[in-house]
């Protein structure tokens, strides 16, 4: 995986961040994209604090299965204690490697996950093994130019996000997921953005949770000095109570599908 921590503190912030209105509004736009029937068996690869996956076992139903895997095993532990459905699983999972049957899902689905996987591409061949003929997917990822931060001090915020760009293995992986997904023969369906804006920095909004986690991840690698970094981070606070504050960013879905009949 990348330069991330998913530690139990790492998944608790995770928790929070998820249940952003920000988070719940593009978590619900992906599960319309999804278009779920009942009794559809549907992975989720990396499924984080399973919120994606509490959500989607209500459609699918009790003759439906979702099953999500994710590498922290903290995380796993939140979502084993807050499952609701006795049609949901999970399990500890990389997402190079399944250990899921051939043809054994009507749908595969991940979120903000590809881009923090070195061998993206096997990402892909896995769900394209995984996927029965017919079968869909969806990958949501950011590309990390993309987002339009406000601040005072630009060449400041130039550094803290350069630095923070090896949380990932592949900060901009939107810009190539079209080409990705066809080497995978993954058919390409459609692409799309979310875009998230903030206009406050409080508690609701997608950026506070990130501030907090682009500063600890920045802090570890000491190219960005502690005064610099306070100072990025603090700025916040006085920009939203100036009424200057601004967080852009996007989402980039892509939907793709395995063909019904697939060439030997």
């Amino acid at each position: 995986m990348s330069g991330m921590e998913y530690s139990n503190e790492n998944a608790k912030r995770l928790q929070r961040l998820y249940l952003t209105g920000d988070v719940t509004a593009q978590r619900a736009e992906t599960i319309r994209q999804l278009n779920l029937s009942a009794g559809e068996s549907v992975l989720d690869i990396g499924c984080g604090p399973g919120y994606l996956c509490e959500s989607m076992a209500q459609i699918v139903g009790p003759d439906g299965a979702v099953v999500g895997i994710d590498v922290s095993t903290d995380l796993i532990a939140v979502c084993n204690r807050q499952k609701a459905s006795a049609w949901i699983s999970y399990a500890i999972g990389n997402a190079t490697e399944l250990g899921q049957p051939d043809a054994s899902f009507d749908v595969v689905v991940c979120t903000q996950v590809a881009e923090y996987v070195p061998d993206v591409d096997r990402v892909l061949t896995e769900t394209f093994r995984v996927l029965k003929p017919g079968g869909r997917t969806i990958f949501v990822a950011t590309d990390w130019d993309a987002v339009v931060w406000y601040s005072e001090s630009p060449e400041r915020m130039a550094a803290v996000m350069k630095s923070w760009e090896a949380h990932c293995a592949h900060p901009r992986l939107p810009r190539s997921m079209a080409r990705r997904l066809a080497d995978a023969r993954l058919h390409l369906d459609g692409a799309s953005v979310f875009p998230i804006l903030n206009l406050q920095y409080d508690d609701d909004s997608y950026s506070k949770g990130l501030a907090q986690g682009i500063r600890d991840f920045v802090a570890r690698r000491n190219d960005v000095s502690a005064d610099d970094l306070e100072a990025w981070h603090s700025e916040f606070e006085c920009l939203s109570g100036a009424g200057q504050y601004f967080f852009s960013t996007n989402r980039y879905l892509f939907r793709a599908s395995k063909p019904a009949a697939t060439p030997l």
